[in-house]
């Protein structure tokens, strides 16, 4: 997006820096800045903002906020958006709002202004929109644009005339129409969300407005809509009509429901600013399910584990200030001891969320995550176990978990948001906070209430799955911070340390070998992949790693990658049989005549993935067949696993193509203790890539005295041998006696002769090799 200088200082007290300073600071911080354009009236920054801080950047407001605090600037506060209500008039009509679907459309405001004459923007206003490359239409449609490029809400404006009743974020009617502002016919369908009133379309929801309610030259009265969309939801339709729009990107990145109600009076105070006559109506504002902030924590040993630094707290609490964080200093065992006696008689709620329903309701699970203010967890009481460093009963201390299975109702055996799939035998559905007498505070079903009872009168009834803490040491100082509300990029310690990390600089950053405090247990399948890895490499073969999209298989994509990518392969056979293409066309490249290869992927059938394993041996000859060789391989492979049954299918024979399912095979295998000594070679190996266009290949037969090594012969090419020869292979020796007594060798040699620059002709292939040819005949050798 293109910022233009002049409107980022409206916004911040001190004077910007130098263009360069700018650009040094925000490509090292923030954001990378693509170009400076350097303009009569100020500067232009073209600054990519990549989608994870869409959220607050994708303005002047927002950019101008991250230069303070890169640049340790002051924003200037009296610039917030405020209602001003000096021309409310309660004569002009409040329209009225409706939401059919409140997780479609979070928050919709709107409110009326009357005794508007459109004319042109004034001189100011056309001037910014025009530096950042936007067209002026009049002073309305030019304030909504303005807003959406200052505050990052994209706001639209109605004739007021041309509405009949309420304003509308519905589901359009199959087969209802919109004409769009640039002419656009389009044919809806029942998930399309639209922006209607009593009779018509108005709008596509969050992405472009229709013809027959825009702004003209003899609009008078205005109704102005501040809304908020789901990204996914916006993404969709944007994509299923082919309409990109600057209000599309915003919304299907996501923005804060705060910004919401910031637009609109943003837009209503311009509108008065520019025309001092005008009236407005109250403000219709829906908000179905108000936003609550979130607090997100961090301790000085946390940050300094995840950035490898030796940040101290007033490094913490000096770049906070710089982000404009609001923050406390809270230490989580005083916060709960203090706070968990409140809660006692809580009503239970199941489900509930800690964010919208306590203090007054809990879940089991919610009352966990309320008291560890600043400590994120997962949702539900299985992944909570998951998520937890497990302890035994005897080592339980003041703000552990106590995990349970009630033995009735929604008893989950796997997790489901946290490392989801992780199996969890036992079940749990039910789960309590250890408190320091032994006793475990809990929100409950069978009381309705949140109770403290204790371990024997928790564990009536339940079978208790094992214990768990969140928190290693309680008594650390965390400071928790109120996330500001368009921040929706920061909701977990690491998004903070990340925070601190690039405002501190990542360039001052000391490289410190990391603290590894335990060996993890090996993961079976790659432990059985390595054993099955050294048979393979000690045959001579190489791995190979081939596309898991193709045009085989089962599973259709709902976007393909390509036209031959559409489909997920349900086998590894056709990427295997595409490699041996290849690798044969390019053998003598890499100086090989039989091709070797495995595999280990993934594979789809259904709704299932499988991984699987094949191996794969040719040589491109036609008569020549590799089973036996096969054969012997796989039969070794059985024998290193040492499991009882052992089928593969044979894919292909020519070229000897064999796959099974690897997960089937080790199924029955025991889960190994630690990982066995690697036996790869660790040798530094060069990779270079290969030259787009194509080889060419030249043979070469001598007769030399016998007492002429190959070495010899080699000696001399590679002084005479032209760049573009990239090897040199013997693929053939012989002895011959002759009648006078005499011994001679023959040995034929294959040259590669290849360009990284362009195609080569035959000419300059023949007048390369012939340098060689010379060479060799000028040792008096007979060249065969």
């Amino acid at each position: 997006m293109k910022f233009f200088k002049p409107w980022l200082q409206d916004y911040i007290i001190e004077t910007l820096p130098e263009d360069a300073v700018i650009v040094e600071s925000l490509n090292k911080k923030a954001f990378e800045v693509e170009e400076v354009l350097v303009t009569a009236s100020g500067t232009v920054f073209d600054i990519k903002v990549l989608p994870n801080r869409a959220h607050d950047a994708l303005g002047h407001y927002g950019m101008a906020y991250e230069l303070c605090a890169v640049l340790s600037l002051t924003f200037k506060k009296d610039m917030e958006i405020k209602e001003d209500n000096s021309y409310l008039d309660a004569l002009v009509y409040t329209p009225s709002v409706l939401i059919s679907d409140e997780l479609a459309c979070t928050r919709f405001a709107s409110l009326r202004i009357d005794n508007i004459t459109v004319g042109e923007s004034p001189v100011w206003l056309k001037e910014r929109l025009e530096a950042i490359g936007q067209r002026s239409i009049n002073a309305i449609v030019d304030i909504t644009n303005y807003v959406q490029f200052s505050l990052n809400k994209p706001m639209h404006a109605y004739d007021a005339e041309t509405i009949v009743g309420s304003i509308q974020a519905r589901y359009a009617k199959e087969g209802e129409t919109l004409i769009t502002l640039d002419e656009k016919v389009l044919t809806l369908d029942t998930s399309t969300l639209v922006i209607a009133d009593d009779e018509k379309v108005l709008g596509l929801a969050g992405i472009k407005g229709g013809k027959w309610s825009g702004i003209s030259s003899t609009t008078t009265s205005v109704i102005l809509e501040s809304a908020n969309f789901d990204p996914v939801h916006i993404r969709k339709t944007a994509e299923k009509y082919a309409i990109r729009t600057d209000a599309s990107k915003r919304f299907e990145n996501g923005i804060a429901n705060s910004l919401v109600i910031e637009g609109l009076h943003m837009t209503a105070n311009l509108i008065k600013d520019i025309y001092p006559n005008v009236k407005k109506s109250y403000v219709c504002d829906v908000y179905p399910k108000k936003d609550v902030p979130y607090h997100v924590g961090i301790t000085v040993s946390e940050l300094n584990a995840i950035l490898g630094t030796q940040y101290d707290d007033a490094m913490i609490e000096k770049t906070f200030k710089q982000l404009s964080f609001s923050y406390e200093c809270i230490v989580p065992y005083d916060y709960i001891h203090t706070l968990y006696p409140t809660l006692i008689g809580a009503l239970y709620k199941n489900p509930s969320s800690m964010r919208y329903d306590a203090p007054a309701s809990f879940s089991c699970s919610s009352l966990i995550s309320y008291l560890y203010k600043g400590v994120w967890m997962p949702s539900l009481s299985i992944d909570k176990y998951v998520f937890s460093n497990k302890i035994t009963h005897n080592e339980c201390r003041f703000g552990d978990l106590v995990f349970a299975n009630s033995g009735e109702g929604v008893i989950r055996y796997e997790s489901v948001a946290f490392l989801r799939g992780t199996h969890v035998p036992e079940g749990v559905d039910h789960v309590g906070l250890f408190l320091e007498n032994g006793n475990i505070l809990h929100a409950t079903k069978l009381h309705g209430v949140v109770v403290e009872e204790t371990y024997e009168e928790f564990a009536k009834g339940r079978v208790i799955v094992g214990f768990g803490r969140v928190v290693s040491d309680l008594s650390e100082k965390r400071y928790v911070v109120t996330v500001p509300a368009t921040r929706l990029d920061i909701r977990i310690k690491e998004d903070l340390a990340e925070e601190i990390g690039r405002i501190v600089g990542y360039d001052t950053l000391t490289p410190l070998v990391p603290s590894l405090n335990r060996v993890g247990l090996p993961h079976k399948r790659m432990y059985y992949e390595n054993k099955v890895r050294a048979v393979l490499l000690a045959h001579n073969f190489s791995e190979i790693i081939t596309y898991s999209f193709g045009n085989e298989g089962d599973v259709k994509l709902k976007k393909g990658l390509a036209e031959d990518k559409e489909l997920l392969r349900s086998t590894l056979g056709s990427g295997m049989k595409t490699s041996f293409a290849s690798n044969l066309y390019n053998a003598p490249l890499i100086g090989e005549k039989t091709i070797r290869v495995f595999q280990f992927g993934s594979v789809f059938k259904g709704d299932s993935e499988f991984v699987h394993f094949s191996i794969g041996i040719d040589d491109g000859a036609k008569k020549s067949s590799f089973v036996e060789e096969g054969s012997k391989v796989m039969l070794e492979i059985k024998d290193i696993l040492a499991v009882e049954s052992f089928e593969y299918e044979t894919v292909s024979v020519k070229p000897y193509v064999v796959e099974l399912n690897f997960e089937t095979l080790i199924a029955p295998l025991g889960e190994p203790s630690q990982y066995e000594a690697s036996t790869y070679n660790t040798a530094i190996t060069t990779y270079t890539p290969i030259s787009p266009y194509p080889f060419i290949t030249r043979d070469i037969a001598v007769w030399v005295p016998s007492d002429i090594l190959w070495n010899d012969i080699a000696t001399i090419i590679n002084s005479v041998r032209d760049v573009l020869i990239t090897r040199i292979d013997l693929f053939d020796t012989f002895i011959k006696s002759f009648e006078d007594g005499t011994k001679k060798t023959s040995y034929a040699f294959r040259l590669v002769i290849q360009s990284y620059k362009k195609t080569l002709t035959d000419e300059e292939a023949n007048s390369v090799a012939g340098v060689v040819y010379n060479a060799l005949q000028e040792k008096g050798w007979e060249i065969r």
